[in-house]
């Protein structure tokens, strides 16, 4: 005679396989999240290129400071969002405004 196990009886493993699943999904999240959320993502552009472009826009005159300094306040948000291209895209605008070049060295970096 086949013993079969009641459904109230089979809920307390289907429940332990469905927790086991979250939490595997869960440190799976985790692992791939964003390079913004990760501690210590040195990208040049979000740093090195950020921060000539902040200096540059501070040193622009007049309305030329005003707008430089938006695209770099957009840069800087587009940093946080992990989209780091755009966001060069931002500092290297504010730089031209500001009739700054571009350090040679770090947009060798960059091209990498």
């Amino acid at each position: 005679m086949a013993y079969q196990l009641s459904s109230f009886r089979r809920f307390p493993s289907a429940f332990a396989i469905v927790a086991a699943s979250a939490l595997a999904f869960g440190g799976l999240i985790a692992s791939t999240s964003p390079a913004y959320a990760q501690a210590g993502s040195g990208d040049y552009r979000c740093a090195g290129l950020a921060d000539q472009a902040r200096t540059a826009a501070d040193a622009a005159e007049g309305g030329k400071q005003s707008s430089a300094k938006r695209f770099v306040s957009t840069g800087k948000k587009l940093c946080e969002a992990g989209n780091e291209r755009a966001a060069a895209k931002q500092f290297r605008a504010a730089l031209k405004i500001a009739g700054v070049a571009e350090l040679e060295s770090d947009s060798q970096v960059a091209s990498r």
